[in-house]
């Protein structure tokens, strides 16, 4: 009978490169549609006129997010894969130097001489495993994230920020006075911003501080900008 793979007592946190997409598009959002909104509001604007002017920022943020996320990814990739492609090259035409190298860089990450030796004979049977270990050791890159969809990051960045743009916008939508108007959205915002920062939804890499900083910088913003929309108002 086969023993059972045992459960990770201490999960790490899943899909990291995509929740870290959906923290920026969100956190983006949030800030910048409530800094938008609060600047309308203070310059007395109607509420109809926040709301299409709202949505179309959402609109027109979220497509950009998804834009400037998908060229950054791609930047990455094609740098990935001339890495990938140079270390190959690399280990075909001179295996004697990158052989040395790899054990400069087992032996600088703790391993002992005879580990060594055994790694590197292992190693020297299946060169895609070589050329993985030296891409992960001396660049810190996975050959991997190649396989990793190009569309997935920037469409995530994309519709977080359209998704929590149109969170600030929301109150906008009934016909509250506009000083609650502004508190409501200030709320949402400002919550939506703490639990994205502090990944309130991972109980086991939960960090407050990291929450508070950013919902203090979207109350920051929004209340800069509402007070210029005052200032804009009396002009």
């Amino acid at each position: 009978m086969e023993n059972p793979v045992p459960q990770e007592k201490h999960p790490h946190i899943p899909a990291r490169r995509l929740l870290d997409r959906i923290v920026l598009g969100g956190s983006d959002g949030a800030i910048e549609g409530l800094a938008m909104t609060s600047v309308l509001n203070g310059a007395g604007l109607g509420f109809g006129t926040i709301l299409l002017a709202g949505f179309a920022f959402a609109l027109a943020g979220s497509v950009s997010m998804f834009f400037s996320s998908y060229l950054s990814n791609k930047s990455e990739l094609d740098l990935l894969r001339t890495d990938v492609q140079r270390e190959k090259m690399e280990i075909e035409t001179e295996p004697e130097e990158e052989r040395a190298e790899m054990e400069q860089l087992l032996m600088k990450d703790g391993y002992e001489r005879e580990e060594v030796k055994t790694i590197m004979a292992r190693l020297l049977k299946d060169k895609q495993l070589w050329l993985k270990e030296m891409l992960r050791r001396e660049l810190r890159i996975n050959i991997e994230d190649l396989e990793a969809d190009p569309f997935v990051r920037p469409v995530s960045a994309g519709l977080a920020f359209f998704l929590l743009a149109l969170l600030a916008l929301a109150p906008y939508a009934f016909s509250f006075e506009r000083i609650v108007a502004l508190e409501a959205s200030v709320v949402l915002c400002l919550a939506a911003l703490f639990a994205l920062s502090s990944r309130i939804f991972i109980p086991a890499h939960f960090k407050p501080l990291a929450g508070l900083e950013s919902a203090l910088i979207g109350g920051v913003a929004g209340g800069l900008l509402y007070l210029v929309g005052i200032l804009i108002s009396r002009v």
